[in-house]
């Protein structure tokens, strides 16, 4: 036994993803209702050291902060992607340089990606977390001189014509600093996926990454 507590945190864990009775999420469209599903999963380290034999991946996992494990958790990403075909979304908490929390997120919609992100944001709270990892598949597109203008999206990327498949390492801190690697993905005769080396730039527009942002400001205001 022992009195130790997490540094970034008092909370327990069940409250990070305890919901209030009083809270309710609703479609403005068509005012359904949406509810938010979270699921806990216990790390099998045997089937851990399995997988990083057969997806010849590093032994050592990236360090550092949000920022600086973005290029080490690409190649990762890059390895999965080309011998599974598909890649999920991952979420990762940093306080400083430890990651505090690891999380894969679902959503079948926009909708439930946004309220996603919207969770995410609390968990953000609750946890102090000043950096945030996200990787994923995208639809990458090709933003118009308009939406360069407004700095904003009014055409998502999986809506147009000429949309490329691709995949997403980006990370944000709290202190204002963004990176994101991105590579295209090809898919071979038998759909395999094949991963071009990524590119590295200022993410720019991040309209997922506004809950969290705005949650920052908040702990601010609060003097979090």
């Amino acid at each position: 036994m022992t009195d130790d507590l997490p540094l970034t945190s008092g909370y327990l864990a069940c409250m990070h993803i305890a919901q209030s009775d009083l809270t309710s999420h609703f479609s403005v469209p068509d005012g359904s209702a949406l509810s938010e599903v979270s699921e806990e999963f216990e790390v099998d380290e045997q089937r851990a050291e399995e997988a990083i034999q057969g997806y010849k991946l590093p032994p050592e996992f990236p360090d550092g902060d949000a920022i600086a494990r973005v290029p080490g958790l690409m190649k990762i990403a890059r390895k999965v992607m080309e011998k599974d075909g598909v890649h999920g979304t991952f979420a990762f908490l940093f306080s400083g340089t430890s990651l505090i929390k690891a999380q894969a997120m679902q959503f079948d919609s926009q909708r439930a990606k946004r309220l996603s992100f919207e969770s995410l944001s609390r968990l953000v709270e609750s946890t102090r977390a000043d950096g945030v990892l996200i990787i994923g598949e995208i639809w990458m597109g090709v933003q118009t001189e308009i939406e360069k203008k407004l700095n904003t999206v009014l055409i998502p990327a999986r809506d147009q014509i000429g949309k490329k498949e691709g995949l997403s390492v980006y990370a944000v801190t709290r202190d204002g600093r963004q990176l994101e690697q991105v590579c295209f993905v090809e898919r071979g005769a038998n759909g395999e996926a094949i991963c071009s080396e990524p590119i590295e730039g200022d993410p720019g527009v991040l309209n997922t990454m506004v809950p969290i942002f705005r949650k920052w400001k908040e702990m601010e205001s609060r003097g979090l």
